[in-house]
């Protein structure tokens, strides 16, 4: 699962993306699903909302919107499936959040490399209202990672951003993703301050250390 992630707008502007018309984002160090973020579609980066939110979803009770897409069952759920095909999406990010259950209390990681903005594999929507709704895609945790939590965004390198969005067959690039390897993410135990979604300020991804008595 990836619930929260942080974006550097120095390192996104640094990226040579051509941005729609009056793009403006600033850094948000704690991103929260129905936040508006930045996505590149077709090259080009465009604000988007994080989760998607179907008609027939809307309708059930304590519904949310689907801010993940599991990879291992992409293919098979009738909800993705469209878009799958038709409408994938990059995802910039610069590290993301996941809580590790230790003695019934949830203690929150910081996951990200050095000095370098990831690019996630996501799926997104076009709305009747203009709007542009994406899902960042997830895939079973790998290495170290897992000792953390289960779940891991799908996280592509260079040479597999370029096969997400290109035009080739949806079944020959599944097949090429889930043949990736393993890229190498660093992580540390942040404060649980990240736990409000109302703090957002840089110090939620400096590393935590106890306090010695």
């Amino acid at each position: 699962m990836c619930g929260r992630y942080h974006l550097d707008v120095n390192t996104l502007y640094e990226e040579n993306i051509e941005k729609e018309e009056n793009f403006k984002y600033e850094s948000n160090f704690n991103i929260t699903p129905q936040s508006k973020v930045p996505l590149v579609i077709n090259e080009k980066l465009t604000m988007a909302t994080w989760g998607y939110y179907p008609e027939w979803l809307k309708s059930q009770k304590n519904s949310k919107p689907l801010f993940n897409t599991r990879w291992e069952t992409i293919q098979q759920k009738r909800t993705f499936q469209s878009a799958f095909k038709k409408h994938r999406c990059l995802v910039p990010i610069s590290g993301w959040y996941e809580w590790r259950n230790v003695d019934n209390e949830k203690q929150p990681y910081y996951f990200y490399k050095e000095d370098h903005l990831l690019k996630a594999a996501g799926l997104y929507w076009l709305r009747s209202s203009g709007n542009v709704e994406f899902s960042i895609i997830t895939k079973e945790a790998y290495g170290d990672l897992s000792s953390i939590h289960h779940r891991t965004p799908l996280i592509l390198n260079s040479k597999e951003q370029a096969i997400w969005i290109s035009q080739t067959d949806e079944n020959s690039l599944y097949e090429d993703i889930s043949n990736q390897n393993e890229i190498p993410i660093t992580f540390h135990r942040v404060n649980k301050s990240v736990n409000n979604p109302k703090n957002k300020n840089s110090s939620l991804i400096k590393e935590y250390t106890e306090v010695p008595f």
